[in-house]
């Protein structure tokens, strides 16, 4: 997971600076003149956090003793000595897509995937949502449509119609991707009529989701979701619902209504265990959980266990 671009920060949260925790690190994020950087955020010489200090000509001062840090994150100067030394802050990968603060701990295996939707479409901002769970059973949670009628009566789903047709589901060097995905709808947007709709679901990194379904008028709403791992206990959810239709629509009313399945996944979500089994034996599956299995296999190649998030 080090080496894998994880959220941080919804990009409005940032205006000079942010201070914000990934995988056990304190960082510190920058902007500055329209370029974003990521550096440790604690000063080497009494480790006070940088985040509480101040900007002086695009340098860093550190609030305790003074020392100062460039964009590069290399020491510039110590006022107790007058000169500078041989310091460096460690510093991170990070980049700003989807309207999100990106950071990579480690030099990231690849780049963010590109989500075509996001050109185009109209874009409403959701969470970010503080769930006391574990980030991967988050995420298996959002692709997971056979709850629907159960956690999500009356929006998402209805128990008169629980089956889950098969679907086709296979992983490959995208991630995980699941389609032909049909379940009956009463409610499936906050805008709708109840019907069948079908689900296109892709798993493109570890702790991002992308899902669209599409209705007989060709309106399509999409989502992005991405979860910061705070702890194999504590989850943020970080999303984003796009929508090539009802653009009168106050997005007040259709983020009301994720806010409220979101609420409803939190309640069950945070009775699960603090871990994630990779292992598929250690639960039971039938038909309707191939994409969960797919997620377990996809995990174990990509990123093994990693028990610090209770990836096990």
């Amino acid at each position: 997971m080090y080496n894998e671009y994880l959220p941080v920060a919804f990009s409005d949260e940032l205006k000079d600076k942010l201070e914000v925790q990934l995988l056990n690190k304190d960082i510190l994020l920058l902007r500055r003149e329209e370029k974003i950087y990521a550096f440790s955020n604690r000063c080497p010489h009494r480790l006070a956090k940088l985040s509480h200090g101040k900007f002086l000509d695009n340098e860093i001062q550190c609030p305790y003793h003074g020392w100062r840090y460039n964009l590069e994150g290399k020491l510039t100067y110590i006022p107790s000595l007058g000169k500078s030394m041989n310091v460096k802050l460690e510093k991170y990968f990070v980049k700003e897509k989807y309207g999100i603060i990106w950071v990579s701990i480690k030099e990231p295996k690849e780049d963010l995937p590109e989500i075509s939707d996001w050109t185009g479409f109209r874009k409403i901002k959701c969470g970010p949502y503080y769930i006391k769970a574990n980030p991967f059973r988050v995420l298996e949670n959002l692709m997971d449509v056979s709850h629907f009628p159960f956690i999500h009566e009356g929006y998402l789903g209805d128990p008169k119609f629980p089956s889950i047709p098969e679907y086709d589901a296979k992983l490959n060097d995208e991630g995980v991707i699941m389609e032909n995905v049909n379940v009956y709808q009463p409610n499936p947007d906050g805008l709708s009529q109840g019907k069948y709709f079908n689900y296109t679901y892709k798993v493109l990194r570890p702790l991002l989701l992308y899902f669209s379904k599409i209705n007989e008028r060709g309106e399509i709403f999409s989502m992005i979701f991405t979860i910061k791992p705070e702890a194999k206990d504590k989850s943020i959810v970080y999303a984003w619902i796009l929508m090539n239709y009802a653009y009168d629509t106050p997005e007040e009313k259709i983020r009301k209504f994720e806010d409220e399945i979101i609420m409803q996944d939190k309640e069950i979500l945070e009775t699960q265990p603090y871990e994630y089994y990779l292992d598929p034996s250690k639960e039971i599956h039938v038909k309707a959980d191939l994409g969960s299995v797919l997620y377990k296999q996809y995990l174990k190649k990509r990123v093994g266990q990693f028990e610090e998030l209770g990836l096990i």
